[in-house]
């Protein structure tokens, strides 16, 4: 285990730009009133999932609720609560282009700057079996047992974590419990995983929430019980601030990405079974921390993926000129790849972290999410990048992106919308396939009855919309964008 350092945090734009916007919201409080955000618009959304619910009478081919986590970015809105939850059934929503109600089903305020968000339930549907959402454990919990989930979401300015009831029907309970407010040395929570096992003493059901900045830039996880309502542990992971993780159901290993731009930042691994160890009253896993330029030089680590098979590790890279680098201190991103690693033990019980490949992507630091298990076939990621506003399908048999959607050949803008970033994938019945809106630029959905349909939706951070993208992943170059849902303030 490397021992605690210390080392001055690296700025970011991103901070900078949110550091100025709320000295104007400070500066503005005399002139304009406090406003609440309407609860049925899109405000810069970033953090996506998505839920199934099975089929009934009024929705034969099942249904789905959309949740949506909107930033308030801009601080338009109360800085203390100008963020929303929103839950949207994405079928019954109106297309952008007719004016884009959406069809709430369940909504919260949180605090401004939200990140990602996540959502545990006690079981997957029968048509998804290998939904991300799926906590065994959970079962025991009286409100997760009776169709129910926890739904997790952090607030950067507010330094809270909100962890919320989410009935069957989509609507949100945030009590007097829901929200917790972190220490004051673990700012900036964004990144948000679940991690649940039956392996160990007794079932846990943990969530693991990042933060991007802290104090002598240490390496912060916030370890969040949902099985008990007030167990919020700091975990203390040496240097470097989180970025993201993932949990390795596989191995019981939580994988977890550093937030700032070094040439030899960590990239760290640990098992949320074991106790961690007190360290003169710092609560430190047992965790390993190579640097990430260890397995690629020229390269930091943001959002991750797993195989279906938990085989390999696939790493959204961005890329840099290591020489740059090193004669001047600061990394210059010059574009995006998917680094695979293979995560068979060594004969220390450890994971090879052996680079089996480097696919050049799009640029930018957005989301990657594998899309529903094809049987007896590879699998499939979705990749946002933000900067470059495209989304790239990787076919991880062909060992290449397949169809890569980015800036419409007429207009030269993004065609899903300037900065897309969050993301969520689902499979669906071909029977819910979307008929586009006619003359809105939508192609026809490859969903067809008797073949497999995966839905995957984007979030457009500028533009507050969310598209639906539909498509065949028995043919996975054929990706149609059939809808965008919900409007600005």
């Amino acid at each position: 285990m490397r021992g605690l350092g210390f080392a001055l945090p690296v700025t970011q734009i991103s901070k900078i730009v949110a550091l100025v916007a709320f000295l104007m919201a400070a500066s503005c409080t005399d002139s304009f009133p406090v406003q609440e955000p309407p609860l049925n618009v899109l405000a810069y959304p970033v953090g996506l999932t998505v839920r199934q619910v099975a089929p009934t009478a009024a929705a034969p081919a099942g249904s789905s609720q959309l949740v949506i986590v909107n930033s308030n970015f801009d601080l338009r809105f109360n800085e203390e609560s100008g963020g929303t939850v929103l839950v949207v059934d994405p079928d019954l929503s109106q297309d952008s282009a007719l004016g884009g109600d959406l069809a709430v089903l369940g909504s919260a305020r949180i605090g401004s700057f939200g990140g990602e968000v996540a959502l545990a339930d006690a079981a997957c549907q029968p048509g998804w079996t290998d939904c991300p959402s799926q906590c065994t454990p959970l079962a025991i919990d009286p409100f997760v047992g009776g169709g129910g989930a926890k739904l997790l979401v952090a607030s950067r300015s507010g330094q809270t974590v909100y962890r919320m009831q989410m009935a069957s029907d989509g609507s949100l309970q945030c009590g007097s419990s829901c929200p917790f407010v972190l220490p004051i040395q673990r700012v900036d929570p964004y990144g948000i995983s679940i991690a649940c096992s039956e392996r160990g003493v007794a079932p846990s059901a943990y969530a693991f929430v990042s933060h991007l900045l802290s104090a002598n830039n240490l390496g912060w996880l916030s370890r969040v019980n949902l099985l008990a309502d007030d167990d919020v542990l700091g975990l203390l992971l040496g240097q470097d601030s989180t970025y993201t993780s993932i949990h390795d159901k596989a191995r019981d290993l939580v994988f977890v990405s550093t937030s700032v731009g070094l040439v030899n930042a960590t990239f760290r691994w640990f098992n949320p079974l074991v106790t961690p160890a007190d360290v003169n009253g710092f609560a430190i896993p047992n965790f390993s921390a190579p640097t990430f330029s260890s397995f690629l030089p020229g390269a930091t680590a943001r959002d991750m993926a797993l195989s279906s098979d938990g085989r390999f590790l696939y790493v959204n890279v961005q890329i840099y000129d290591l020489t740059i680098a090193l004669q001047t201190g600061f990394i210059f991103t010059q574009g995006g790849a998917l680094a695979i690693f293979d995560l068979a033990p060594t004969a220390l019980a450890q994971p090879r972290m052996e680079l089996l490949g480097v696919v050049r992507t799009c640029l930018g630091a957005g989301q990657i999410r594998r899309l529903p298990a094809r049987s007896g076939k590879a699998d499939l990621f979705a990749i946002t990048c933000d900067l470059e506003g495209a989304l790239a399908i990787f076919d991880s048999d062909a060992h290449t992106v397949v169809r890569y959607i980015g800036l419409d050949p007429v207009t030269g803008l993004p065609v899903l919308g300037r900065r897309p970033f969050g993301l969520a994938v689902e499979p669906i019945d071909p029977a819910r396939a979307i008929v586009p809106v006619p003359g809105e630029g939508y192609e026809p959905s490859p969903c067809v009855p008797g073949r497999a349909c995966n839905r995957i939706y984007v979030g457009s951070f500028f533009d507050n919309w969310v598209n639906v993208l539909e498509m065949d992943p028995d043919q996975p170059n054929q990706v149609a964008l059939v809808k965008r849902i919900g409007r600005g303030p």
